[in-house]
């Protein structure tokens, strides 16, 4: 099974719209929580909503997370039209993986990539 990231969001709105721009178009709310899913990915999103507490302030939080791919390079040209903050070339890392990165409105950082071929 396959981890699962549960990710700060000051405003679940905009941070619903933003993973929808990327293609996370099957998407379930609730008063303080997102569930966001792509063809490859699924993440949730945890915030204020109502009079619900916030469970993740982003504020207080430092965040990151990995989507690991089949094919980086595709994801990089699909998204980089779509200015998203700190969007990074993408490139061979030394550890064996082809990766680039953005950050979303709540600052949490996103990293995709996907496992190279051996030579």
């Amino acid at each position: 099974m396959p981890a699962i990231p549960i990710l700060p969001s000051r405003n679940l709105d905009r941070t619903a719209a933003f993973y929808r721009r990327l293609g996370f178009d099957r998407q379930r709310r609730y008063p303080d929580y997102l569930v966001a899913l792509h063809a490859e990915f699924e993440l949730h999103f945890a915030g204020g909503g109502g009079d619900a507490p916030i469970l993740l302030d982003p504020a207080t939080s430092t965040t990151a997370c990995y989507l690991r791919t089949e094919d980086a390079d595709v994801l990089h040209r699909t998204w980089q039209p779509l200015d998203l903050p700190r969007f990074s070339i993408i490139q061979d890392r030394p550890w064996g993986l082809r990766e680039f990165y953005f950050t979303d409105p709540d600052g949490t950082l996103v990293r995709v990539g996907h496992i190279l071929q051996p030579a």
